[in-house]
C-alpha cells in the first residue's frame, strides 16, 4: 500500500531543519540535456587565484539555450560587496574560443555559509551541443568567491584555467557545483 503523507513528511521535515531535496540524476538520460554534475551536496570548496573554475556540458541538441547558472558558493572579503563584476564565459568543447561572455555583481554572493545562487542573464543564450562553463572571480587574497565542489562524479567535468591560460584538471577528484538554468 501507497503511503504519499511519509514522502510529503520527509520533505517538510528536510525543509524545517534547513536541508532542501533536489531530485535530479547524476547523468541526464539520452535525449536530454545535462544541466548538473553534482548530486546537490557539496564535499568542499575552493577558490582559484588566477583561474577560473570550469564545467563541460553536453545538450540534448545545437542551439538550446541558457537562462543562467546556478553556482553553489560564498564571498569572503568585506562584508560590503565590491563594486567590481566577475564573468561567465562560455567557451566551445575544446576551450579555445569564447562564444559568450556576462558580467556578473559580486553582490549576488554573500558572505558566510556556501549556498546556491542562481545567476539569470538579460537575455537566453544560444549554445552549441557541447561547451563549457568558466566562472571567474578574480579573487585575490582580500576578496573572491569560495566555489563549492562535488564528488560524486570524480571530475570527470571540471577544469581550472582561463581562455588565455591552459587549463589544468582538478586538484580534488570532483566537479565545480555549477549548473546551468535552461530557458523556458
Amino acid at each position: 500500500m501507497k503511503r504519499p503523507g511519509v514522502a510529503l513528511f520527509a520533505v517538510l521535515t528536510l525543509a524545517a531543519i534547513g536541508w532542501t531535496a533536489r531530485l535530479w540524476a547524476d547523468e541526464a538520460p539520452a535525449g536530454t540535456s545535462e544541466m548538473k554534475h553534482d548530486d546537490g551536496t557539496a564535499d568542499g570548496r575552493l577558490v582559484i587565484g588566477d583561474a577560473g573554475e570550469g564545467v563541460h556540458f553536453t545538450l540534448a541538441k545545437e542551439g538550446e539555450k541558457i537562462a543562467g547558472i546556478r553556482i553553489h558558493g560564498s564571498r569572503y572579503g568585506t562584508a560590503e560587496a565590491p563594486k567590481e563584476k566577475a564573468v561567465v564565459y562560455f567557451l566551445n568543447s575544446d576551450m579555445s574560443e569564447i562564444l559568450s561572455s556576462q558580467l556578473i555583481p559580486y553582490s549576488l554572493f554573500e558572505v558566510g555559509p556556501e549556498k546556491w545562487v542562481d545567476v539569470k542573464f538579460a537575455h537566453p543564450i544560444e549554445m552549441p551541443k557541447d561547451f563549457w562553463v568558466l566562472f571567474d572571480s578574480h579573487s585575490n587574497k582580500a576578496r573572491g568567491v569560495y566555489v563549492s565542489f562535488d564528488k560524486s562524479t570524480g571530475g570527470k567535468y571540471s577544469k581550472m584555467g582561463l581562455p588565455w591560460l591552459e587549463f589544468q584538471n582538478v586538484p580534488f577528484g570532483g566537479d565545480w557545483m555549477i549548473e546551468l538554468i535552461p530557458a523556458q
